[in-house]
Formats: structure tokens, C-alpha cells, sequence
């Protein structure tokens, strides 16, 4: 169970890092082939509403739970960019022993 949580965190580190850089190749590698994501807005967009409109900045990660059911994952985790924090939940779901990003619902604290 603990290598599982290690690679969950390191997969949200590279979500981090991927979203910061604008890099849409790695994010496209991350991302399940269906994706629910909800802005901190509340806008709610698929896959590709997600991967065409990149916002590169500068995020600062901070996980705060990892709860792992057998091939499932919830992720909690605060997001700082420009001093701006925001909620996030992520699920994930294991494809071909790869932890993949299956939903993302964002929430301003």
C-alpha cells in the first residue's frame, strides 16, 4: 500500500509540474481517456475541454490525503499559485498498473 501512495504523490507532483509548464503532452499521458474536471470557477469540462486550454503559472502542491481502494484513489490537495488556494479532489483509477486521472473537481477555499 505505501508504494501505492508514493506513486500517487508523485504522479500529483507531475500533474504540478506539467500543468506549470504548459505541457499538454505529459498532462495527455496522465489523463484517463474520459476526464470530469471542475474549474474553481465551477465550470465543469471533459478531456479535451481540459487539455486545450492550458494555464501555465507557478503552482505550489501541498497533498493533504490519499485514500487507495484496491485499483482506486482519491487524492486531497491544496494548490497555491500567485497566492491564490485552491481545493482540489482527484480520482484516480489504475490502467496497466499507470495511475490515471479519471476526475478533478477544483474548489476555492
Amino acid at each position: 500500500m505505501q508504494a501505492e501512495i508514493q506513486k500517487l504523490i508523485a504522479r500529483n507532483e507531475e500533474i504540478n509540474v506539467a500543468e506549470n509548464a504548459g505541457d499538454l503532452k505529459r498532462l495527455d499521458d496522465i489523463v484517463a481517456p474520459f476526464l470530469a474536471f471542475r474549474r474553481r470557477d465551477g465550470e465543469i469540462v471533459g478531456r479535451d475541454g481540459f487539455l486545450q486550454n492550458p494555464k501555465p503559472g507557478n503552482r505550489d502542491l501541498q497533498v493533504e490525503s490519499i485514500h487507495v481502494y484496491r485499483n482506486r484513489a482519491v487524492v486531497t490537495c491544496m494548490v497555491t499559485d500567485s497566492e491564490v488556494v485552491t481545493h482540489n479532489i482527484r480520482l484516480f483509477a489504475k490502467e496497466g498498473g499507470d495511475w490515471k486521472l479519471l476526475g478533478w473537481a477544483n474548489e476555492p477555499t
